[in-house]
């Protein structure tokens, strides 16, 4: 069984123009709520079990989705107050039924084999798997090197090159323990406070496929809407 955390809690600040009035991962697309698309993706990748961690708007998500999907159940994890990625995480943590997770941004998709991302840590209990993009300049959002072989991330959110290179899709596999030796006060940041810190010890990269899309600018919604169908 696979099971899954989705960050569904933000606030969409830089969407707003074109869905004032919703949660980000509810913004429409070709018909029915990005977050339903993306949640249709992972059941056929094989989760069967979603804890949605949310916050801004989140009885809209809520009253959508209910406590199942597809027959899938789906759990809460709702922030009270902000707690950044990383709280919202250690928060739907303590929810898990399973030994590892996935955790992935709701506002984002991308081809990624789960199953592959999944045996990068098949004999590291402790092991983050991490999946990465192939992209034209890498230096705009910060590169990622890592071990052809291994995958074990020797570098992570280098600025310095606009070569081409391997970006953070921000889809990760992580252990349900994680959290339980790392001793951040809410609100953290996920990528800073736990992500970096892994580097060349315990992170792993495996590459997505060609298709990825975040619906956070206007732009990128609108291109959203024809090319989600044809991918999903």
């Amino acid at each position: 069984m696979y099971e899954a955390i989705i960050l569904a809690g933000g606030f969409g600040t830089r969407l707003r123009e074109a869905v004032p009035d919703l949660p980000k991962p509810m913004a429409p697309v070709a018909g029915k709520p990005f977050l339903a698309w993306q949640l249709d993706y992972l059941i056929r990748s094989g989760v069967t079990r979603f804890i949605l961690s949310v916050g801004y708007k989140a009885q809209m998500i809520r009253d959508y989705f209910g406590s199942e999907y597809q027959g899938m159940p789906i759990v809460y994890a709702e922030e009270t107050e902000p707690l950044g990625t990383g709280g919202a995480i250690k928060l739907a943590l303590q929810q898990a039924v399973s030994d590892r997770l996935f955790v992935l941004n709701g506002d984002s998709l991308c081809h990624a084999n789960l199953s592959d991302l999944r045996a990068r840590n098949h004999d590291k209990p402790d092991g983050v798997g991490i999946v990465v993009k192939h992209v034209e300049n890498a230096g705009r959002y910060g590169a990622i090197t890592f071990e052809e072989h291994s995958g074990l991330v020797t570098s992570f959110g280098e600025k310095s090159t606009s070569a081409p290179g391997f970006i953070n899709a921000g889809i990760y596999d992580i252990p349900a323990t994680l959290f339980k030796c790392i001793n951040v006060p809410p609100p953290f940041a996920f990528e800073t406070a736990v992500i970096q810190k892994l580097v060349a010890t315990n992170l792993y990269a495996c590459k997505s496929g060609d298709f990825f899309i975040d619906i956070g600018i206007p732009e990128d919604f609108n291109r959203a809407q024809t090319e989600i169908p044809l991918q999903f």
